[in-house]
C-alpha cells in the first residue's frame, strides 16, 4: 500500500523540496508549493505509481500527503474487492 515514505518522495519530487521537508501534514494549507497545479500533478502521478483511478472528488480531496494517502487506499483496496469479485 502507499507506504508514508513513497508518498513522501512523490510529493517531494513534484514539489521539488527535499523529502525531509514533506510530512503527512504537508499541503495546501501548510507549504506554499502545493498549488492547484501541483495538486494536479502529485494526483497524476499517485494514480500512475499505483495503478488506481480517482474520481474528480477525491483528486479535490488530497489536499495534503495523509489525505492523498488515506484516498489511495481506499481506491487501491476497492479495486482489490473489484478484482476478487470478478
Amino acid at each position: 500500500m502507499a507506504e508514508l515514505t513513497e508518498l513522501t518522495d512523490l510529493v517531494a519530487d513534484v514539489l521539488q523540496v527535499p523529502a525531509a521537508e514533506v510530512t503527512e501534514e504537508t499541503g495546501a494549507a501548510t507549504t506554499e508549493a502545493w498549488t492547484s497545479l501541483r495538486q494536479v500533478q502529485i494526483v497524476a502521478r499517485a494514480e500512475q505509481e499505483y495503478g488506481v483511478r480517482l474520481t474528480a472528488r477525491e483528486a479535490r480531496a488530497c489536499r495534503s500527503v495523509r489525505a492523498l494517502r488515506d484516498v489511495l487506499a481506499r481506491g487501491v483496496l476497492a479495486r482489490r474487492g473489484r478484482e476478487r469479485a470478478s
